[in-house]
């Protein structure tokens, strides 16, 4: 019996090792994910010139603002 409590005990412990290994990458890949949307959003909005309406210009621009936001938390939260 305690032999089985020991293994469910370790297997638990090696999970939640394993889990602090990903969990930083992680953290760098959804800020740099939120980055770069941002900055796609800003490159649609210079991208196509004059042929894009203010309804376009103002969609992207809130986007942008929008994954710049999720970023600047996502770092918060993440420190």
């Amino acid at each position: 019996v305690y032999r089985v409590h020991w293994l469910r005990t370790k297997a638990l412990r090696d999970r939640w090792a394993e889990e602090l290994i990903l969990v930083e990458p992680e953290m760098g890949w959804t800020l740099e994910c939120f980055l770069f949307k941002a900055s796609m959003w800003l490159t649609r909005l210079t991208s196509n010139g004059e042929a894009q309406t203010e309804g376009h210009k103002c969609y992207a621009i809130r986007q942008a603002h929008m994954y710049q936001e999720l970023a600047k938390h996502a770092q918060a939260g993440f420190i």
